[in-house]
Protein backbone atom coordinates (compact mmCIF):
# COMPACT_ATOMS: atom_id res chain seq x y z
CA UNK A 1 0.00 0.00 0.00
CA UNK A 2 2.84 2.40 0.82
CA UNK A 3 4.44 1.68 -2.57
CA UNK A 4 1.15 2.44 -4.31
CA UNK A 5 0.77 5.68 -2.37
CA UNK A 6 4.28 6.76 -3.34
CA UNK A 7 3.60 5.86 -6.97
CA UNK A 8 0.49 8.06 -7.00
CA UNK A 9 2.42 10.94 -5.47
CA UNK A 10 5.09 10.59 -8.13
CA UNK A 11 2.49 10.36 -10.90
CA UNK A 12 0.73 13.48 -9.64
CA UNK A 13 4.02 15.38 -9.93
CA UNK A 14 5.07 13.94 -13.31
CA UNK A 15 7.43 16.26 -15.18
CA UNK A 16 5.55 18.46 -17.62
CA UNK A 17 2.09 17.33 -16.51
CA UNK A 18 1.37 18.49 -12.94
CA UNK A 19 -1.90 16.74 -12.24
CA UNK A 20 -3.35 19.05 -9.58
CA UNK A 21 -2.86 22.20 -11.62
CA UNK A 22 -4.21 20.58 -14.78
CA UNK A 23 -7.33 19.32 -13.00
CA UNK A 24 -8.05 22.78 -11.54
CA UNK A 25 -7.57 24.56 -14.87
CA UNK A 26 -9.74 21.99 -16.67
CA UNK A 27 -12.48 22.40 -14.04
CA UNK A 28 -12.48 26.18 -14.52
CA UNK A 29 -12.59 25.79 -18.30
CA UNK A 30 -15.45 23.31 -18.38
CA UNK A 31 -17.30 25.15 -15.62
CA UNK A 32 -17.22 28.28 -17.77
CA UNK A 33 -18.79 26.36 -20.66
CA UNK A 34 -21.46 24.98 -18.32
CA UNK A 35 -22.44 28.58 -17.55
CA UNK A 36 -22.03 29.81 -21.13
CA UNK A 37 -25.22 28.10 -22.36
CA UNK A 38 -28.75 28.28 -20.96
CA UNK A 39 -30.83 25.20 -20.26
CA UNK A 40 -31.95 23.70 -23.57
CA UNK A 41 -28.99 25.01 -25.57
CA UNK A 42 -27.65 21.59 -26.50
CA UNK A 43 -28.82 19.89 -29.69
CA UNK A 44 -32.16 18.15 -29.04
CA UNK A 45 -31.89 19.07 -25.35
CA UNK A 46 -35.67 19.31 -25.08
CA UNK A 47 -35.83 15.60 -26.00
CA UNK A 48 -33.07 14.73 -23.53
CA UNK A 49 -34.49 16.84 -20.70
CA UNK A 50 -37.91 15.20 -20.99
CA UNK A 51 -36.29 11.76 -21.20
CA UNK A 52 -34.22 12.45 -18.07
CA UNK A 53 -37.17 13.73 -16.05
CA UNK A 54 -39.18 10.68 -17.11
CA UNK A 55 -36.40 8.44 -15.76
CA UNK A 56 -36.20 10.19 -12.39
CA UNK A 57 -37.65 9.28 -8.99
CA UNK A 58 -40.40 11.93 -9.30
CA UNK A 59 -41.63 10.44 -12.55
CA UNK A 60 -45.21 10.05 -11.30
CA UNK A 61 -45.53 13.77 -10.54
CA UNK A 62 -43.60 15.17 -13.48
CA UNK A 63 -44.10 12.58 -16.22
CA UNK A 64 -47.52 10.94 -16.36
CA UNK A 65 -48.55 8.32 -18.90
CA UNK A 66 -49.95 9.71 -22.12
CA UNK A 67 -52.76 8.46 -24.29
CA UNK A 68 -50.40 6.02 -26.04
CA UNK A 69 -47.31 4.05 -24.93
CA UNK A 70 -45.18 6.46 -26.98
CA UNK A 71 -46.36 9.66 -25.28
CA UNK A 72 -46.11 11.25 -21.83
CA UNK A 73 -47.66 14.23 -20.07
CA UNK A 74 -44.91 16.60 -18.91
CA UNK A 75 -44.53 20.25 -17.85
CA UNK A 76 -44.47 22.44 -20.94
CA UNK A 77 -41.33 24.34 -19.79
CA UNK A 78 -39.23 21.20 -20.40
CA UNK A 79 -40.31 21.20 -24.03
CA UNK A 80 -40.06 24.97 -24.38
CA UNK A 81 -36.61 25.39 -22.85
CA UNK A 82 -35.09 25.75 -26.33
CA UNK A 83 -37.40 28.63 -27.26
CA UNK A 84 -34.42 30.38 -28.89
CA UNK A 85 -33.50 27.49 -31.22
CA UNK A 86 -32.86 28.24 -34.92
CA UNK A 87 -32.88 32.03 -34.39
CA UNK A 88 -29.36 33.21 -33.49
CA UNK A 89 -30.60 36.76 -32.91
CA UNK A 90 -32.95 35.52 -30.18
CA UNK A 91 -31.38 35.51 -26.71
CA UNK A 92 -32.31 33.06 -23.96
CA UNK A 93 -34.50 35.70 -22.30
CA UNK A 94 -37.55 33.94 -23.78
CA UNK A 95 -37.31 31.22 -21.12
CA UNK A 96 -36.99 33.58 -18.17
CA UNK A 97 -38.87 32.37 -15.09
CA UNK A 98 -40.36 29.28 -16.73
CA UNK A 99 -38.04 26.54 -15.45
CA UNK A 100 -38.97 26.47 -11.76
CA UNK A 101 -42.26 24.87 -10.82
CA UNK A 102 -41.22 23.93 -7.30
CA UNK A 103 -44.58 25.13 -5.98
CA UNK A 104 -46.54 22.84 -8.25
CA UNK A 105 -49.66 21.51 -6.59
CA UNK A 106 -53.31 22.43 -6.07
CA UNK A 107 -53.99 25.94 -7.24
CA UNK A 108 -50.62 26.35 -8.97
CA UNK A 109 -50.77 26.94 -12.71
CA UNK A 110 -48.18 24.95 -14.61
CA UNK A 111 -49.23 23.76 -18.00
CA UNK A 112 -48.99 20.03 -18.66
CA UNK A 113 -48.82 18.87 -22.25
CA UNK A 114 -48.73 15.50 -23.96
CA UNK A 115 -45.71 14.82 -26.14
CA UNK A 116 -43.96 12.06 -28.01
CA UNK A 117 -40.69 14.00 -27.73
CA UNK A 118 -38.76 11.70 -25.42
CA UNK A 119 -37.01 8.37 -25.08
CA UNK A 120 -40.28 6.53 -24.62
CA UNK A 121 -39.58 3.90 -27.26
CA UNK A 122 -36.04 3.15 -26.13
CA UNK A 123 -34.29 4.91 -29.01
CA UNK A 124 -31.35 5.71 -26.72
CA UNK A 125 -29.72 3.43 -24.13
CA UNK A 126 -31.19 4.07 -20.65
CA UNK A 127 -28.06 4.54 -18.51
CA UNK A 128 -27.47 8.26 -19.14
CA UNK A 129 -31.07 9.11 -18.34
CA UNK A 130 -31.23 6.81 -15.30
CA UNK A 131 -28.14 8.35 -13.68
CA UNK A 132 -29.05 11.96 -14.41
CA UNK A 133 -32.66 11.30 -13.53
CA UNK A 134 -31.59 11.01 -9.89
CA UNK A 135 -30.96 14.77 -9.97
CA UNK A 136 -34.33 15.83 -11.37
CA UNK A 137 -36.67 18.07 -9.44
CA UNK A 138 -39.22 20.83 -9.73
CA UNK A 139 -36.52 23.46 -10.25
CA UNK A 140 -35.47 22.41 -13.74
CA UNK A 141 -32.72 25.02 -14.04
CA UNK A 142 -30.96 23.92 -10.86
CA UNK A 143 -31.39 20.24 -11.71
CA UNK A 144 -30.05 20.64 -15.25
CA UNK A 145 -27.03 22.57 -13.97
CA UNK A 146 -26.40 19.81 -11.44
CA UNK A 147 -26.42 17.28 -14.30
CA UNK A 148 -23.84 19.32 -16.19
CA UNK A 149 -21.70 19.46 -13.06
CA UNK A 150 -22.00 15.68 -12.72
CA UNK A 151 -20.81 15.13 -16.30
CA UNK A 152 -17.83 17.43 -15.75
CA UNK A 153 -17.01 15.72 -12.44
CA UNK A 154 -17.15 12.29 -14.07
CA UNK A 155 -14.82 13.42 -16.85
CA UNK A 156 -12.35 15.00 -14.42
CA UNK A 157 -12.48 11.92 -12.21
CA UNK A 158 -11.80 9.55 -15.10
CA UNK A 159 -9.06 11.78 -16.54
CA UNK A 160 -7.40 12.18 -13.14
CA UNK A 161 -7.49 8.44 -12.51
CA UNK A 162 -5.86 7.86 -15.89
CA UNK A 163 -3.25 10.52 -15.15
CA UNK A 164 -2.30 8.63 -11.99
CA UNK A 165 -2.56 5.08 -13.29
CA UNK A 166 -1.35 5.10 -16.90
CA UNK A 167 2.24 4.23 -17.80
CA UNK A 168 4.13 7.51 -18.08
CA UNK A 169 4.55 7.28 -21.88
CA UNK A 170 0.75 7.23 -22.38
CA UNK A 171 -0.11 10.28 -20.26
CA UNK A 172 0.88 12.86 -22.94
CA UNK A 173 -1.19 10.90 -25.50
CA UNK A 174 -4.29 11.25 -23.30
CA UNK A 175 -3.89 14.95 -22.55
CA UNK A 176 -2.56 15.98 -25.96
CA UNK A 177 -5.22 14.04 -27.86
CA UNK A 178 -7.98 15.70 -25.86
CA UNK A 179 -6.41 19.16 -26.25
CA UNK A 180 -6.47 19.23 -30.06
CA UNK A 181 -9.90 17.61 -30.56
CA UNK A 182 -12.16 19.25 -27.96
CA UNK A 183 -12.47 22.86 -29.18
CA UNK A 184 -15.13 23.98 -29.69
CA UNK A 185 -17.67 21.15 -30.04
CA UNK A 186 -16.30 18.93 -27.28
CA UNK A 187 -16.07 21.59 -24.58
CA UNK A 188 -19.48 22.94 -25.62
CA UNK A 189 -21.11 19.54 -25.09
CA UNK A 190 -19.90 19.51 -21.48
CA UNK A 191 -22.08 22.58 -20.96
CA UNK A 192 -25.26 20.87 -22.16
CA UNK A 193 -27.61 18.09 -21.09
CA UNK A 194 -26.87 15.95 -24.11
CA UNK A 195 -25.66 12.31 -23.79
CA UNK A 196 -23.11 12.98 -26.55
CA UNK A 197 -20.83 14.35 -23.81
CA UNK A 198 -20.62 10.92 -22.18
CA UNK A 199 -20.12 9.27 -25.56
CA UNK A 200 -17.34 11.67 -26.49
CA UNK A 201 -15.01 11.00 -23.58
CA UNK A 202 -16.19 7.47 -22.80
CA UNK A 203 -14.83 6.00 -26.05
CA UNK A 204 -11.37 7.60 -25.91
CA UNK A 205 -10.77 7.15 -22.18
CA UNK A 206 -11.85 3.50 -22.23
CA UNK A 207 -9.46 2.82 -25.12
CA UNK A 208 -6.40 4.42 -23.52
CA UNK A 209 -7.27 2.78 -20.19
CA UNK A 210 -7.39 -0.59 -21.92
CA UNK A 211 -3.97 -0.03 -23.49
CA UNK A 212 -2.54 0.79 -20.07
CA UNK A 213 -4.31 -2.25 -18.61
CA UNK A 214 -2.49 -4.54 -21.05
CA UNK A 215 0.87 -3.00 -20.12
CA UNK A 216 0.66 -2.98 -16.32
CA UNK A 217 0.20 -5.34 -13.39
CA UNK A 218 -1.02 -5.46 -9.80
CA UNK A 219 -3.17 -2.71 -8.31
CA UNK A 220 -2.29 -0.40 -11.19
CA UNK A 221 -3.79 -2.92 -13.60
CA UNK A 222 -6.93 -3.30 -11.49
CA UNK A 223 -7.39 0.46 -11.36
CA UNK A 224 -7.08 0.77 -15.12
CA UNK A 225 -9.52 -2.12 -15.56
CA UNK A 226 -12.06 -0.22 -13.45
CA UNK A 227 -11.58 2.97 -15.49
CA UNK A 228 -11.94 0.96 -18.70
CA UNK A 229 -15.24 -0.54 -17.53
CA UNK A 230 -16.57 2.87 -16.49
CA UNK A 231 -15.61 4.38 -19.85
CA UNK A 232 -17.31 1.63 -21.85
CA UNK A 233 -20.48 1.87 -19.75
CA UNK A 234 -20.62 5.65 -20.14
CA UNK A 235 -20.18 5.45 -23.91
CA UNK A 236 -22.48 2.50 -24.55
CA UNK A 237 -25.03 3.70 -22.01
CA UNK A 238 -25.42 7.11 -23.63
CA UNK A 239 -25.71 6.50 -27.39
CA UNK A 240 -26.07 3.33 -29.46
CA UNK A 241 -23.54 4.53 -32.04
CA UNK A 242 -21.07 5.21 -29.21
CA UNK A 243 -21.49 1.58 -28.15
CA UNK A 244 -20.24 0.60 -31.62
CA UNK A 245 -17.35 3.05 -31.34
CA UNK A 246 -16.44 1.70 -27.90
CA UNK A 247 -16.35 -1.78 -29.43
CA UNK A 248 -14.13 -0.49 -32.22
CA UNK A 249 -11.79 1.03 -29.61
CA UNK A 250 -11.58 -2.33 -27.84
CA UNK A 251 -10.73 -4.09 -31.10
CA UNK A 252 -8.11 -1.52 -32.10
CA UNK A 253 -6.38 -1.63 -28.72
CA UNK A 254 -6.52 -5.42 -28.77
CA UNK A 255 -4.63 -5.43 -32.05
CA UNK A 256 -2.22 -2.77 -30.78
CA UNK A 257 -1.36 -4.75 -27.64
CA UNK A 258 -1.62 -8.29 -29.06
CA UNK A 259 1.12 -10.71 -28.04
CA UNK A 260 1.44 -14.52 -28.36
CA UNK A 261 1.45 -15.04 -24.61
CA UNK A 262 -0.80 -16.64 -22.03
CA UNK A 263 -0.93 -13.36 -20.13
CA UNK A 264 -2.41 -11.53 -23.11
CA UNK A 265 -5.05 -14.23 -23.61
CA UNK A 266 -6.11 -13.98 -19.97
CA UNK A 267 -6.05 -10.18 -20.03
CA UNK A 268 -8.24 -10.21 -23.15
CA UNK A 269 -11.14 -11.77 -21.26
CA UNK A 270 -12.21 -8.44 -19.70
CA UNK A 271 -12.31 -6.44 -22.96
CA UNK A 272 -14.11 -9.34 -24.65
CA UNK A 273 -16.80 -9.27 -21.96
CA UNK A 274 -17.14 -5.49 -22.19
CA UNK A 275 -17.35 -5.78 -25.97
CA UNK A 276 -20.38 -8.03 -25.50
CA UNK A 277 -21.86 -5.52 -23.02
CA UNK A 278 -21.42 -2.72 -25.56
CA UNK A 279 -23.04 -4.88 -28.23
CA UNK A 280 -26.01 -5.55 -25.92
CA UNK A 281 -26.51 -1.81 -25.36
CA UNK A 282 -26.41 -1.27 -29.11
CA UNK A 283 -28.85 -4.04 -30.01
CA UNK A 284 -31.40 -3.06 -27.37
CA UNK A 285 -31.53 0.62 -28.43
CA UNK A 286 -33.77 1.92 -31.17
CA UNK A 287 -30.79 3.74 -32.66
CA UNK A 288 -29.53 0.36 -33.86
CA UNK A 289 -31.76 0.78 -36.90
CA UNK A 290 -30.42 4.25 -37.69
CA UNK A 291 -28.24 2.90 -40.49
CA UNK A 292 -31.25 3.04 -42.77
CA UNK A 293 -32.18 6.62 -42.01
CA UNK A 294 -29.33 8.46 -40.37
CA UNK A 295 -28.31 8.61 -36.72
CA UNK A 296 -30.54 11.47 -35.81
CA UNK A 297 -32.94 12.15 -38.65
CA UNK A 298 -34.19 15.67 -39.34
CA UNK A 299 -34.09 18.02 -36.38
CA UNK A 300 -37.53 18.62 -34.95
CA UNK A 301 -38.96 21.13 -32.52
CA UNK A 302 -40.87 20.48 -29.32
CA UNK A 303 -44.13 19.81 -31.10
CA UNK A 304 -42.56 17.12 -33.27
CA UNK A 305 -42.69 19.13 -36.49
CA UNK A 306 -39.73 20.02 -38.67
CA UNK A 307 -37.48 22.47 -36.91
CA UNK A 308 -36.51 24.53 -39.92
CA UNK A 309 -33.06 25.18 -41.34
CA UNK A 310 -30.38 22.77 -40.21
CA UNK A 311 -27.77 25.45 -39.59
CA UNK A 312 -27.04 29.05 -40.39
CA UNK A 313 -23.40 27.99 -40.65
CA UNK A 314 -23.94 25.30 -43.33
CA UNK A 315 -24.49 26.30 -46.91
CA UNK A 316 -27.57 25.17 -48.76
CA UNK A 317 -26.51 22.37 -51.10
CA UNK A 318 -26.55 23.72 -54.62
CA UNK A 319 -26.21 20.31 -56.23
CA UNK A 320 -29.35 18.54 -57.44
CA UNK A 321 -30.49 15.33 -55.78
CA UNK A 322 -28.11 12.52 -56.62
CA UNK A 323 -28.39 8.76 -56.65
CA UNK A 324 -26.36 5.65 -57.34
CA UNK A 325 -22.68 6.10 -58.03
CA UNK A 326 -23.04 9.88 -58.15
CA UNK A 327 -24.41 9.95 -54.59
CA UNK A 328 -21.62 7.62 -53.42
CA UNK A 329 -18.85 9.77 -54.88
CA UNK A 330 -20.43 12.96 -53.54
CA UNK A 331 -20.64 11.56 -50.01
CA UNK A 332 -17.15 10.01 -50.03
CA UNK A 333 -15.60 13.28 -51.16
CA UNK A 334 -17.56 15.44 -48.70
CA UNK A 335 -17.33 13.39 -45.48
CA UNK A 336 -14.41 15.58 -44.25
CA UNK A 337 -16.92 18.44 -44.07
CA UNK A 338 -18.62 16.53 -41.25
CA UNK A 339 -15.31 16.01 -39.44
CA UNK A 340 -14.59 19.73 -39.66
CA UNK A 341 -17.65 20.36 -37.53
CA UNK A 342 -15.73 19.13 -34.49
CA UNK A 343 -13.49 22.19 -34.83
CA UNK A 344 -16.31 24.69 -35.48
CA UNK A 345 -17.08 24.45 -39.20
CA UNK A 346 -20.70 23.72 -38.23
CA UNK A 347 -22.70 25.78 -35.76
CA UNK A 348 -22.86 24.85 -32.08
CA UNK A 349 -26.06 24.21 -30.16
CA UNK A 350 -29.00 23.68 -32.45
CA UNK A 351 -26.50 24.28 -35.26
CA UNK A 352 -27.38 27.97 -35.08
CA UNK A 353 -24.34 29.39 -33.25
CA UNK A 354 -21.89 30.09 -36.03
CA UNK A 355 -18.15 30.28 -35.45
CA UNK A 356 -15.84 32.70 -37.30
CA UNK A 357 -13.57 31.00 -39.84
CA UNK A 358 -10.55 31.43 -37.58
CA UNK A 359 -11.94 28.88 -35.11
CA UNK A 360 -12.04 25.81 -37.41
CA UNK A 361 -8.90 26.94 -39.22
CA UNK A 362 -6.85 27.20 -36.02
CA UNK A 363 -8.27 24.04 -34.47
CA UNK A 364 -7.75 21.84 -37.52
CA UNK A 365 -4.28 23.29 -38.10
CA UNK A 366 -3.21 22.35 -34.55
CA UNK A 367 -4.61 18.83 -34.93
CA UNK A 368 -2.96 18.21 -38.30
CA UNK A 369 0.37 19.74 -37.24
CA UNK A 370 0.61 17.71 -34.04
CA UNK A 371 -0.52 14.58 -35.86
CA UNK A 372 2.17 14.85 -38.50
CA UNK A 373 4.88 15.44 -35.90
CA UNK A 374 3.66 12.44 -33.92
CA UNK A 375 3.52 10.07 -36.89
CA UNK A 376 7.20 10.64 -37.54
CA UNK A 377 8.15 8.38 -34.65
CA UNK A 378 5.08 6.17 -34.39
CA UNK A 379 5.41 2.42 -34.64
CA UNK A 380 3.79 0.26 -37.29
CA UNK A 381 1.04 -0.89 -34.93
CA UNK A 382 0.10 2.65 -33.97
CA UNK A 383 -0.02 3.66 -37.63
CA UNK A 384 -2.24 0.64 -38.31
CA UNK A 385 -4.56 1.58 -35.44
CA UNK A 386 -4.78 5.16 -36.70
CA UNK A 387 -5.58 3.88 -40.19
CA UNK A 388 -8.43 1.74 -38.84
CA UNK A 389 -10.01 4.69 -37.01
CA UNK A 390 -9.65 6.97 -40.06
CA UNK A 391 -11.30 4.28 -42.20
CA UNK A 392 -14.18 4.10 -39.72
CA UNK A 393 -14.53 7.89 -39.73
CA UNK A 394 -14.98 7.70 -43.49
CA UNK A 395 -16.98 4.48 -43.80
CA UNK A 396 -19.58 4.99 -41.05
CA UNK A 397 -21.08 8.26 -42.33
CA UNK A 398 -20.91 7.10 -45.96
CA UNK A 399 -22.78 3.90 -45.08
CA UNK A 400 -25.47 5.77 -43.15
CA UNK A 401 -25.93 8.37 -45.87
CA UNK A 402 -26.05 5.80 -48.65
CA UNK A 403 -28.51 3.61 -46.72
CA UNK A 404 -30.81 6.59 -46.28
CA UNK A 405 -30.28 7.93 -49.80
CA UNK A 406 -29.14 11.28 -48.40
CA UNK A 407 -26.22 13.65 -48.97
CA UNK A 408 -23.73 15.43 -46.72
CA UNK A 409 -24.67 17.39 -44.57
CA UNK A 410 -27.98 15.58 -43.92
CA UNK A 411 -28.56 13.20 -40.99
CA UNK A 412 -24.95 12.68 -39.84
CA UNK A 413 -23.83 15.50 -37.55
CA UNK A 414 -20.28 16.09 -36.26
CA UNK A 415 -21.18 15.21 -32.67
CA UNK A 416 -22.04 11.66 -33.76
CA UNK A 417 -18.48 11.17 -35.02
CA UNK A 418 -16.75 13.19 -32.29
CA UNK A 419 -15.98 10.10 -30.13
CA UNK A 420 -13.97 8.65 -33.02
CA UNK A 421 -12.22 11.96 -33.66
CA UNK A 422 -11.13 12.19 -30.02
CA UNK A 423 -10.01 8.56 -30.13
CA UNK A 424 -7.99 9.34 -33.26
CA UNK A 425 -6.30 12.28 -31.52
CA UNK A 426 -5.28 10.10 -28.58
CA UNK A 427 -4.00 7.23 -30.74
CA UNK A 428 -1.93 9.59 -32.89
CA UNK A 429 0.14 10.51 -29.84
CA UNK A 430 0.80 6.98 -28.58
CA UNK A 431 4.56 6.53 -28.87
CA UNK A 432 6.95 3.62 -29.04
CA UNK A 433 8.89 3.14 -25.83
CA UNK A 434 12.15 4.40 -27.32
CA UNK A 435 10.68 7.26 -29.36
CA UNK A 436 9.24 10.03 -27.15
CA UNK A 437 7.51 12.99 -28.78
CA UNK A 438 9.45 16.24 -28.35
CA UNK A 439 8.07 19.41 -29.91
CA UNK A 440 10.41 22.32 -30.45
CA UNK A 441 9.71 25.47 -28.47
CA UNK A 442 8.29 27.17 -31.58
CA UNK A 443 6.05 24.20 -32.40
CA UNK A 444 4.77 24.10 -28.86
CA UNK A 445 3.77 27.75 -28.71
CA UNK A 446 2.22 27.72 -32.17
CA UNK A 447 -0.08 24.91 -31.02
CA UNK A 448 -0.87 26.75 -27.78
CA UNK A 449 -1.70 29.92 -29.72
CA UNK A 450 -3.89 28.02 -32.18
CA UNK A 451 -6.01 26.04 -29.73
CA UNK A 452 -6.20 28.75 -27.08
CA UNK A 453 -7.04 31.41 -29.67
CA UNK A 454 -9.81 29.25 -31.12
CA UNK A 455 -11.14 28.66 -27.62
CA UNK A 456 -11.18 32.37 -26.70
CA UNK A 457 -13.23 33.21 -29.78
CA UNK A 458 -15.55 30.19 -29.49
CA UNK A 459 -16.43 30.83 -25.83
CA UNK A 460 -17.15 34.49 -26.54
CA UNK A 461 -19.33 33.68 -29.55
CA UNK A 462 -21.29 31.08 -27.59
CA UNK A 463 -21.90 33.49 -24.71
CA UNK A 464 -22.88 36.29 -27.09
CA UNK A 465 -25.40 34.02 -28.83
CA UNK A 466 -27.40 33.59 -25.62
CA UNK A 467 -26.88 36.71 -23.49
CA UNK A 468 -28.05 39.15 -26.19
CA UNK A 469 -28.32 37.27 -29.47
CA UNK A 470 -25.93 37.82 -32.36
CA UNK A 471 -27.60 41.09 -33.35
CA UNK A 472 -25.67 42.85 -30.55
CA UNK A 473 -21.97 42.42 -31.40
CA UNK A 474 -19.07 43.73 -29.35
CA UNK A 475 -16.41 42.48 -26.93
CA UNK A 476 -18.27 43.57 -23.75
CA UNK A 477 -20.70 40.75 -23.02
CA UNK A 478 -22.26 42.65 -20.10
CA UNK A 479 -23.52 45.49 -22.31
CA UNK A 480 -27.20 45.24 -23.20
CA UNK A 481 -27.59 42.02 -21.22
CA UNK A 482 -30.88 40.26 -21.95
CA UNK A 483 -30.29 36.87 -20.29
CA UNK A 484 -28.03 35.65 -17.51
CA UNK A 485 -28.20 33.40 -14.48
CA UNK A 486 -30.12 35.30 -11.78
CA UNK A 487 -28.06 33.78 -8.97
CA UNK A 488 -24.64 34.54 -10.50
CA UNK A 489 -22.71 37.33 -8.69
CA UNK A 490 -20.62 38.07 -11.80
CA UNK A 491 -21.54 38.69 -15.43
CA UNK A 492 -20.73 36.77 -18.62
CA UNK A 493 -17.57 38.79 -19.32
CA UNK A 494 -15.94 37.48 -16.14
CA UNK A 495 -16.94 33.91 -17.08
CA UNK A 496 -15.41 34.43 -20.52
CA UNK A 497 -12.14 35.82 -19.14
CA UNK A 498 -11.78 33.13 -16.47
CA UNK A 499 -12.60 30.31 -18.90
CA UNK A 500 -10.26 31.67 -21.55
CA UNK A 501 -7.31 32.14 -19.19
CA UNK A 502 -7.89 28.70 -17.66
CA UNK A 503 -7.76 27.06 -21.08
CA UNK A 504 -4.55 28.91 -21.94
CA UNK A 505 -3.17 27.30 -18.81
CA UNK A 506 -4.45 23.87 -19.88
CA UNK A 507 -2.80 24.23 -23.28
CA UNK A 508 0.45 25.40 -21.71
CA UNK A 509 0.63 22.55 -19.20
CA UNK A 510 -0.27 19.84 -21.73
CA UNK A 511 2.13 21.01 -24.42
CA UNK A 512 4.91 21.33 -21.87
CA UNK A 513 4.74 17.55 -21.55
CA UNK A 514 4.83 17.18 -25.33
CA UNK A 515 7.83 19.46 -25.66
CA UNK A 516 10.20 17.47 -23.43
CA UNK A 517 11.37 13.85 -23.64
CA UNK A 518 9.06 11.63 -21.61
CA UNK A 519 10.23 9.07 -19.06
CA UNK A 520 9.85 5.57 -20.40
CA UNK A 521 7.96 3.07 -18.28
CA UNK A 522 9.19 -0.48 -18.11
CA UNK A 523 6.86 -2.99 -19.66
Amino acid sequence: MNRLRERFRAAWRRPGVPGGMLALLAALTLGSWALASPIGAGPDDDFHLVSTWCAGPAVDELCADGSTPQTREVPRPLLGAACFAYDPEESAACQSGTLDWSGVGPGVAVEIVETSRGNFGGEYPPLYYAVNGLLTGANAEAAALAMRALTIALFLGVATALHLLLPARLVPALHGGLLVTMVPLGVFLFGTNNPSAWAMFGVATSAIALLGYFETSGRQKLGLAAVFVVGVLMAAGSRADAAVFAGLGIAVIGILAAAPTKRFVLDAILPAVMGVVALAFFLTAGQASSGTGGFGGPIRDATGTDGGAVSVAIHEAAEPALGGVGLLFYNVLNVPFIWAGAWGQWGLGWLDTSMPAVVPLAGMAAFVALGFVALRGAGARVIGAVAVVVAALWAVPVYVLQAGGTMVPDHVQPRYLLPLIVLLGVLLLVRRENSPLALTRAQRWVIVAAVAGAHVVALHMNLRRYVTGTDEPGPNLDAGLEWWWAWMPVGPTVVWVVGSLAFVGVAGVVTRALAAPQPVAAR
